[in-house]
């Protein structure tokens, strides 16, 4: 795993916080069915229901958790394999970047792809004026800013 412990505790406790937690199902803005720390139903997997007695809801903040723990891992591990640059980032910008994947999912980031470029060059003034231009950071402005200032406090 490319994190610390204490980065992905901050990463959990960042995703906590963005995603908010809802014990019932509900629809997310692009209408799919959520619930917990920002899960897509049909996502869950039969050992994610498992943890919570078998049933989709009502989820507790407790069992959500868990899930969320163990999505996170998955995330990281599939984000490694796909982009392995980002390991070599350091660990306040990947958690930055872990974040926007967990909510863009690794397709949506792969569309951002001057950003990888610059990302990867170390260039973080580049890639902080992509972010700012995205439609991303339009619909998710928080979002976007905790990212920007997490790659301003990585160049210092």
């Amino acid at each position: 795993m490319s994190l610390s412990k204490d980065g992905l505790n901050e990463l959990i406790n960042e995703l906590k916080r963005e995603e908010g937690f809802r014990a019932s199902i509900y629809q997310c803005s692009e209408g799919v069915d959520t619930i917990g720390y920002g899960f897509n139903v049909a996502y869950l997997t039969k050992d994610e229901i498992a943890l919570n007695g078998g049933v989709i809801e009502p989820m507790s903040e407790e069992v959500a958790t868990q899930i969320l723990n163990r999505k996170v891992k998955k995330l990281i591990k599939s984000v490694d394999e796909v982009y392995s640059w980002i390991d070599s980032l350091p660990e306040v910008v990947k958690i930055g970047i872990y974040d926007m994947i967990y909510q863009l999912g690794i397709k949506g980031f792969g569309s951002f792809v001057n950003t990888q470029k610059y990302l990867k060059l170390l260039d973080y003034p580049k890639a902080i004026e992509n972010i700012k231009n995205s439609k991303w950071a339009k619909q998710t402005p928080r979002r976007a800013n905790n990212l920007i200032k997490r790659l301003e406090r990585a160049r210092g």
